[in-house]
Formats: C-alpha cells, structure tokens, sequence
C-alpha cells in the first residue's frame, strides 16, 4: 500500500508524492495524519491525503513514523485545500499549512559537530575557521543556532561552508526535525495526602521550637487526657511560665486532682505520680490536672501560630477545604505563601508536587450573562422562515443519503448560499443566532467570521450570552499558545461555535452545519501579499467549505460586495432582505429611558410583536467644502458640524468624527524648494506623528527624526500639510476642550486588548468624541452616539483603483449606520468636495440599489467585475531596470499564450509600475489579466520565479 502525501516544507510544492507504507503501520494509518518522512536528503512532515495500490515512480522511499496518533485535518480539510490550491493557483503544501495551528509545523534543519578523529590539518577558508572554532566552544549545534553566531556577511553562504566541511570529513552532520514549538501547557499543582494523624505527628517538625507548644502537644496526644501538672512540665520541660501562658491565652485549664476518677494501674507498674507521696511535695499544684480547653481540632493550628507557623495551617487547610490538586500558583497568590513552604509540607509527606494539563482559553476568565431569544419582527420572521425551510430540506435530503451534484463532485445536501441584505441595525445578528441554533440541536456546529480583530469582543460577546460554554475565539492577537489549544480544543469537540475574522475559517470544526460571514463586503477577508500564499477570499473559500461539508452559508451585509450581489441577483444565491431597523425591545429601552431621563424616539411597527421596537436610519446632512471656503470657513469642522457638535455635547451625548487617516500630517514638504519627504524605501510620502515626534512610512513602517531643516536646501522653512486623526484629536481638544476624546487607530490599538479597552471606555461614556479610522466604521454598535462627522468623504475616491467608488459608499453608509443606534436618534453630517459623486449621493440617501446600478453601469462599460474577473501578477526587485524588463518579456509571452489557446476574450494589461510603485526598496512591476476566467490561461503557464499571483484581488494599488 502506497500513501500519497504533501509534504510539508518552506518550499512551495504543487504536487503530492507517493511513499509505502510499512507493513506494521498499515492497519491503524489514516487519512489527515501527519507523518515523517524522508524527502531528498532531508527530513520532513507530511500529511497522508490519500491512499493506492500503485506508485508513480518504481522506487519508492518509507513512511518513516506517525507523529500525532490523531489526524491533524479533516477530510473535508484536505478537500478545501484542494480547491484552494486550484481557484487561487497556490502550493498545495501552503493550502495545507493553513488547516494548521502555529507550533505544530516543523521545518528540517542539520545537526553539526566535529570529527573526533579529524586531526586538525588542511587549510581553511575564514567561514570554515570560525565554524570549527564555534564547534569546539560550543559543542554540536543546530542550523539555525550556527547560522546566528556567524557574522552576518558570511551567513548566506553557511551551508556551503558546512558542505565542504562535511565532505573533507572535518565535521559530522546530519538532518533532523525541528524541536516542537509549542506544547500544551502544564502547570504545576499541590494537593494534601495526609490525614490529621499524620499532620498531628508532623507539628514537632513545622516552626521553631516552642515549649507553650510543647504543652499543647502533649496534652493533645498524650495517653491521659487529664495528666497532673507536674507530669507535663517534667516531659516536655517546661517551666510554670510557658505553663501560665498557655492557660492566659485560654488554651489550657486546671483541674483538681481530687476531681479525677481513680487512676488505672500503669502498664509497667510504675507507680502514677498523682497517688505516689513520694513523687513530690504535698501542693496543690502537683495535684492538680491539666486539660485543653478549645476542642482537639483547632488545637494544631493553635500548635502552629505559637511557633511561627501559622502559614503551614492555612496552606493545609486551604488544601483540605479543595480535596483536589490544586494549581500552586492560586496558594501563592491566596496565601501569600511560596515554594518554600510547600516544599516544606512535602519533605514531611503532607502534600505532593504534580502536574496537570490546562487549556489555554481566552474566555476562562471571561463571565457571559445568558441572554435569552427576542421575538422576531415581520421581516426577521419572514427571513428566519426561509432559511430554516431551506436547512430543514437540507437535513432531509441529507438524512435520506441524497448527494447533490456540484461542478467538481457529489456533495452533502447544503442549502444555496445565502446573501442578508439588512440596512445596519436590522437584526441580522439575531437571523445569524437563529440559525446556529437549529444546527447545535441537530448536533452540528457553526463558525462565525468577522471582518476585523475589533469586532470580535462585541460579537463573542452576544453570542456567549446566547450559547454560554459552547463559543470559542481566535484571531492574531492571541498568543500562539492559545490559538494551538483552540485548534486542540476544536479537534476534540469541545466547543461548538468559533469566532473570528478569515483564519477562524480553517479551524477543525467537526461536523459543521453553518458558516456566517459578517460584513461580507469588507476587503480585510482577502488575504494579499506580501504574506504568503494563498491569497484567498474567505467569503468564496467559504461558499466551497459550505458546497463541501453540506453546511449553510450566511452572508450579510447593508452595503453588500457588487459582485456578491449580481450573484444574488443572477440567482446564484439566494437573496433576502431586511429593509427596517430593530434597534431595540421594549424592556430596554425603558430601563433607558429611566436611567437617562430621556424620551426616546423608538416606535412599534404595526405587524411587529410589542417587544420590538424600531427607529429610522439617521438623516445624512452633505456639506459642500468648497462652500465652506467661499464663505470664509478654513476650519476642518464645518459650520454645519460643528453646529450639531455644539449641541451634542450640551446635551451631554457622544459623538463620532471619522477620518480614515493617521497620523498628525499627511506629508511634510519645504516651502522654499519644493521638496517633500519621502520614504527612502518606498517613494511614498512620510506623516508626520506629532506623539513620537517622528516621520512614519505607513507602508513599510520607516521611521526618522521630525525635521528641523529641509535635507534639499537646508531651509528651515519646513511645513506640515494634510490631516490625520492625531491632528484631527488636537483640533478637536482646541475647539471643544471641556470634551473628553478617545482615539481609535492603528496607532493606538498595538495591544492585545486595546481594541475592547476603547470600546468599554467609550460605551461607559469616559469619553464624548470617538476619533478613528475605518475600524470604528465596521458594525460596531455604540448606542449613545447620535452624532457622525465624516471629516472628509474623498480620501478614498482619489485612488486609481476600479472599486474606490464601490469603497467609499461602503464606508460612508457603514459609518453613518453607527448613528441614531440610541434612543434619541441621531444624523450624520458628511463632509466632501465631491458632493455630486454618485457614490456620496447614495450613502447621503442610504439607498443601495441606486448605487449599484450606477456602479454596474460604469463596470459593464469598462468589464470589470463581474462582468470580468481580474488576476495581477506582481513583481517586485531591487533592480527597476531589471524587473522592467522581466515584466515586459512576462507580458509578451502571456499574450502569445493566449493567442496559443484562443482565449479571444482575455486581455494583458501592462506591464507598468502600481500606485504603490516601491515598497521597502523593492520596486514593483505588475501585469493585469481580465479574462472571464483567468484560471483558463494561467493553470498550465509556467510563472517565472519572482511573481506572485493574486487571483481576483480586491485592489490594484
């Protein structure tokens, strides 16, 4: 038997190759595991995809061991990664590599050490030198730990040095694994083994030494319980002080002898002092009897404080009271305790040292308050009863084992793709919930995507409160330990709905029933370059995983993807709308209301049920900025703005000002010379930060000094021009200084958490005025905003791309959607020198369709998508003479290609340099295909090394 795996290397590989299977590994091989295997000289991972009775090649090298007793992808996993590799043209190895989680690849590396028996002679090359010497201070090293210790103008060349090295027999090497990243974590726990006789017997031993202690003990596990006082003393040696201590803290008490009952005869006949008159004079204190008088249980901690100890009892008690291994961290922390102590009580066999796997969640800590279902509105109804019609027909036909018949194979039973088309804050969210729960009752799972790390908070949020126990979460912020026990976690069932934006997609969700994608227009669920390939879109990828593994497909969106749309429309979707917003129910917002002092603006819809309430899209105000001029006006806030901003904040409101720009100024430029400066490495202009007081290139992440004087001329006559939010912030402080402000951009969301930090603050009105970028446009709901100022609507209608017109009325309708979510309503103003654009006159009407028929109209004549679909092929070099020439040579030859083929509808555009024409030194040449399918002429062209392709990219910037 013969498995057919991708092997998993740096190296980009289109193919699967065939190795055999021993025999005693045969019977419990699988599909989806991963092995070792030996691939050219070296080692590797790999995933068995498939298996056969016959090879490609005769000689066929072993399957070399099992490395995880699991598989590590799903068959549906594979199938994706098929798919992947084909509609986006990408390695099979990297599709792959997607399905896993950071730590569990390992790349192949060499060990190196010296020969013993190399007798130190023949001359050597500088790089040989300093290897051997390396070598004999450190012993046997690693690649990748040799390859640093090296001076940094010979490491290219490293392994040739070793090579030759190797060869000549001075040194020994050979090929291993890596070490494994990451494995799951374990902590360190204590837990108590001893009963209270042992921890009785221990006392003695815990503390310093004590003779009120002493008494205590004996008393507490002598034989008599009432031993005359002179017994006492004389045993543990004592004197009458540390006697009359003990009795003034009410832990001992005397009794008369007199009072005793009859001595019994000793065990060795010696007589008993308390009726002996020779055993001391006639007293009363030698006659009298000692006793506790607390009971015997709190006595060993009364041991333990006297001598010093009293940390001992607390740690045991603790550790009783949690008759369970306990992580030592919470003792520290609950005790103020340390690792002193606890070795201490082990040395006496009164707890034990362990250790326990824990899973690293995000949300341990994190409490949800269930929330349980709203009724529905006319239009939620009718959307939910088309969906659910559709996923129970599906469940049927999947229940009767019916296949349905796809363009590349037979498929589970899975319901058309669904498009939402619901204005912002229509209750697409509650369709979504619906959804997943008819699949969680059918013992199904789902995976919601969002658009953007900002999002997720608020999205885990409502959906924890619905499904408490049931949500996971993953995304790039969380550490690489988190997110490989989330995959864990998901190969083990034990959640059964991931949250995310596009990488969430490719968690190991098993027997999956829906896919929701939020906010399906956003240009964030591409994956571009420069990261690896492959440069997928998480909304088609979705649309096959559902086709695969019979799941529903959910999209929605108030400003949805033209070409998502057309589809709908074509009838490759299926389309369903939610024209009305539901902001709220009715127990809310009059808790709102009473809070607040406040009349809201809410009403019921007649057909709606009384819980439900609605409220209108906000009215959008376009300001002319070419007005404001003529009228005097050179403030970046218009009259009209700040007007309405005036009045928010006297009525104690929140509003939003939008500008998706950063920085303090967009570029810096000399006002006697001319010259603006720019990158180094890009060409592109540097901003101006006024925070860190450096210039910053948005693009490769250049920094340098503010300028005093111009580098051309020397003149000190050096300005600032354009605007970013940390200007816009400083404006605002200086109109409205008496606001609170927060900002929310790249700039100031670098943490882990920053993004939920700002948003609690600002729902928690710690601040008046949210400035930010277009992350503050995707989907967040903040209820007390009732203003939106968009500073300037042109930033992106600039651009020389296809789809600026299609992106800026989608940012401005998503960003006016932020306004009147509260129970006064509220308006946007809209700032623009464009105000006759069709596409800021459609988001100023909120009216979608006219904007997609105007945009259709411009696409149709100019064949764009999707009436056409676009491939760029991209290269990037030191050299711009050079990657000139290779891109025109490269533009040639595509077009003979497709003349070879008769593709008389496809057409090669370029090559030329992008917008972005160099980026970090490296300068960029592309070439455009727009063909009605790009994959026809470029599957079987041989793309030289240096370009990437990106198949249907969401720019050309």
């Amino acid at each position: 038997m013969f498995a057919e795996i991708v092997v998993n290397i740096e190296a980009p590989l289109e193919n699967t190759f065939h190795y055999h299977v021993p025999a005693d590994m045969a019977r419990y091989l699988r599909v989806g595991h991963m092995v070792e295997v030996e691939f050219g000289r070296r080692l590797a991972q790999g995933i068995v995809v498939g298996f056969t009775d016959t090879a490609e090649v005769e000689d066929t090298k072993p399957v070399l061991s099992l490395i995880d007793s699991k598989p590590v992808v799903y068959p549906w996993q594979i199938e994706l990664a098929g798919w992947l590799s084909r509609e986006y043209l990408a390695p099979l190895n990297s599709c792959l590599r997607l399905m896993l989680p950071p730590g569990l690849t390992r790349w192949a590396d060499v060990t190196v050490d010296l020969n013993p028996y190399w007798d130190g002679s023949g001359r050597l090359t500088d790089l040989q030198e300093r290897i051997v010497e390396l070598l004999r201070e450190k012993g046997d090293l690693r690649g990748r730990q040799l390859r640093p210790l090296l001076p940094k103008k010979l490491r290219p060349k490293w392994q040739d040095a070793v090579n030759q090295l190797a060869k000549r027999e001075i040194v020994r090497k050979a090929t291993v694994l890596d070490p494994p990243r990451l494995r799951p974590k374990r902590i360190k726990t204590v837990e108590l083994i001893a009963g209270p006789a042992q921890i009785t017997a221990a006392l003695p031993s815990l503390g310093r030494a004590s003779k009120a202690a002493d008494i205590l003990y004996y008393l507490l596990t002598g034989d008599d319980p009432l031993p005359l006082e002179s017994r006492v003393l004389a045993e543990t040696g004592a004197t009458a002080r540390h006697l009359e201590a003990t009795i003034e803290a009410g832990l001992v008490g005397r009794f008369p002898a007199a009072d005793l009952p009859p001595p019994e005869p000793m065990a060795d006949g010696a007589p008993d002092n308390r009726t002996d008159p020779e055993a001391g004079p006639e007293s009363e204190a030698n006659h009298s009897a000692l006793g506790l008088t607390v009971p015997p249980r709190a006595v060993p901690r009364q041991i333990l404080e006297l001598r010093g100890a009293g940390r001992y009892g607390q740690i045991l008690d603790y550790l009783a009271a949690a008759a369970a291994p306990v992580n030592v961290s919470d003792v520290y922390a609950a005790l103020d305790a340390n690792l002193s102590h606890l070795r201490r009580l082990a040395g006496l066999d009164l707890v034990r040292f362990g250790s326990e796997e824990v899973w690293r969640d995000p949300l341990a800590d994190r409490d949800f308050v269930p929330a349980e279902p709203p009724l529905l509105t006319e239009d939620q109804a009718r959307v939910w009863g088309r969906i659910k019609m559709a996923m129970l027909q599906a469940d049927e036909e999947r229940e009767e084992g019916l296949p349905s018949a796809g363009d590349e194979g037979d498929y589970p039973p899975s319901p058309l793709p669904i498009l939402i088309h619901g204005v912002t804050g229509s209750g697409k969210t509650e369709i979504y919930m619906r959804a997943i729960d008819h699949a969680l009752e059918a013992g199904r799972t789902a995976i919601v995507l969002v658009p953007e790390i900002a999002l997720t908070p608020q999205t885990v949020r409502r959906f924890a409160a619905r499904f408490p126990g049931r949500v996971a979460v993953t995304h790039s912020r969380l550490s690489d330990g988190e997110r490989y026990d989330t995959w864990r976690r998901a190969r083990q069932g034990l959640f059964d709905i991931i949250i995310g934006p596009r990488s969430a997609l490719f968690v190991p969700m098993p027997n999956l029933g829906v896919i929701v994608i939020d906010e399906e227009h956003d240009n964030s669920y591409k994956q571009t370059p420069p990261v690896p390939p492959p440069y997928y879109h998480a909304r088609e990828t979705a649309v096959a995983l559902g086709r695969i593994a019979g799941a529903t497909v959910l999209m929605g969106s108030a400003t949805p993807d033209v070409v998502t749309f057309h589809k709908a429309q074509a009838g490759h979707y299926r389309l369903l709308e939610l024209p009305r917003r539901v902001m709220g129910h009715r127990q809310r917002i009059a808790s709102q209301e009473s809070r607040l002092q406040v009349i809201s603006q809410y009403t019921r819809q007649e057909a709606d049920p009384d819980d439900a309430l609605t409220i209108p899209l906000p009215p959008i105000q376009v300001v002319d900025l070419r007005q404001e001029l003529r009228a005097g006006n050179r403030s970046i806030f218009s009259r009209a703005l700040q007007r309405e901003m005036d009045e928010v904040l006297a009525r104690g409101e929140q509003a939003i000002l939008f500008l998706n720009r950063r920085g303090t100024a967009s570029f810096v430029i000399c006002r006697d010379c001319g010259h603006m400066i720019r990158c180094p490495r890009c060409d592109l202009p540097l901003t101006y930060h006024r925070s860190s007081a450096a210039l910053a290139c948005h693009q490769c992440g250049h920094s340098e000094p503010q300028p005093v004087e111009c580098p051309s001329c020397g003149s000190r006559r050096i300005r600032f021009f354009g605007l970013g939010t940390e200007e816009l912030a400083e404006q605002v402080r200086q109109r409205w200084p008496q606001a609170g402000i927060t900002r929310w951009d790249r700039d100031t969301t670098a943490g882990r958490d920053t993004h939920e930090q700002l948003l609690a603050a600002f729902i928690n009105q710690e601040a008046n005025i949210l400035i930010g970028t277009q992350m503050i446009a995707k989907g967040l709901d903040l209820p007390l905003v009732t203003l939106v100022g968009v500073i300037s609507a042109d930033v992106a209608l600039g651009l020389p791309d296809y789809n600026s017109g299609e992106r800026t009325f989608q940012l401005l309708a998503q960003v006016a959607g932020r306004a009147g979510r509260g129970l006064l309503g509220g308006r946007v103003v809209l700032q623009t020198y464009q105000p006759e654009h069709y596409a800021i006159q459609a988001a100023a009407d909120h009216d979608y369709t006219t904007f997609y028929l105007d945009e259709i109209r411009f696409r149709t004549q100019h064949g764009l998508p999707p009436f056409r679909r676009l491939a760029r092929l991209v290269l990037t070099h030191h050299n711009n003479h050079w990657a000139e020439e290779q891109a025109r040579s490269l533009a040639a030859d595509l077009r003979w290609h497709a003349l070879e083929k008769s593709l008389s509808a496809t057409e090669i555009l370029g090559p030329q340099p992008p917008f972005f024409s160099r980026i970090n030194t490296l300068y960029r040449w592309h070439i455009i295909v727009r063909s009605p399918d790009p994959l026809r002429l470029l599957a079987d062209f041989p793309l030289p090394r240096g370009w990437t392709i990106d198949i249907d990219p969401v720019s050309l910037l």
